[in-house]
């Protein structure tokens, strides 16, 4: 005898198995499994895209004379959380911030590992309200280093955090850390920047060569936000050049330390 095959199960007549069947037929092949979070991810990242352009104004007529300079910066990161992370400063006024700060002390870091001396940045204040930020240092061999880099905002109520990028990729600006102004002296004489890991710290003066009680009031200030004080080392500081000439036309004596000076 040969075996009967199961009979096919006819296809749906009423109306009811007629709505039903497509549905039981797409189930398993519609939208891929995590498409909607893919959707809603992308939505957030375009809002926190934040492009930044800066032109001179006016007509295209004479554009050419015009120097145009266009700054593009990657998105903004989210906000981080940092449950241990130092205090800042209260409030920064950003235009007394700008100028030129000597490094007095750093917390080593390899991107100064060839830095030994006349450390110093320059801080510019563009109209976009970017920071336009130039770091210039003494190499061991003598020649001089320099990185130029960005630096904007993330906390307006106080313009104490920053962050800073030096590094561009097809002339966008990537890799952004933070730069946190921990504390800056009533008449922006001094400054400590530091991260909220304690794991980069500065002290930066106006003054290149300060007291040595000021720049130990200084490090105890950052050993109280819990920054590792014993471990910066200080920069050396050239006198300045009008220092200098003017100790060059003093008497040979005069300029020997006591403990050169031949005995009397």
């Amino acid at each position: 005898m040969s075996e009967e095959k199961p009979a096919r199960k006819p296809p749906p007549q009423t109306e009811e198995e007629q709505q039903q069947a497509p549905r039981q037929a797409s189930r398993g092949r519609g939208r891929p499994r995590g498409s909607a979070r893919r959707g809603r991810a992308s939505v957030e990242q375009d809002a926190r895209v934040e492009e930044i352009y800066t032109a001179p104004g006016g007509d295209r007529q004479g554009a050419e004379d015009v120097d145009a300079r266009v700054v593009l910066s990657t998105p903004m990161r989210k906000p981080k959380v940092h449950l241990m992370a130092p205090a800042t400063a209260p409030s920064v006024d950003l235009p007394r911030y700008m100028g030129r700060w000597y490094e007095i002390a750093r917390l080593p870091y390899f991107t100064e590992r060839r830095c030994v001396k006349n450390v110093y940045a320059e801080y510019v204040l563009g109209d976009d309200g970017m920071v336009y930020v130039t770091n210039r240092c003494t190499h061991k061999e003598g020649g001089i280093g320099e990185a130029k880099g960005l630096a904007r905002v993330v906390d307006r109520a106080s313009n104490a955090r920053l962050e800073i990028s030096f590094r561009t990729l097809y002339g966008v600006h990537v890799l952004w850390d933070d730069y946190w102004i921990i504390s800056v002296g009533a008449d922006y004489d001094y400054a400590l920047v530091g991260q909220p890991t304690r794991r980069r710290g500065w002290v930066l003066s106006r003054d290149p060569q300060p007291p040595q009680e000021r720049v130990r009031a200084w490090l105890d200030e950052f050993a109280a936000q819990g920054f590792p004080a014993k471990q910066f080392i200080r920069t050396r500081q050239d006198a300045p050049a009008q220092e200098r000439a003017a100790g060059e036309g003093a008497g040979a004596v005069q300029r020997q330390p006591a403990h050169e000076r031949p005995a009397d």
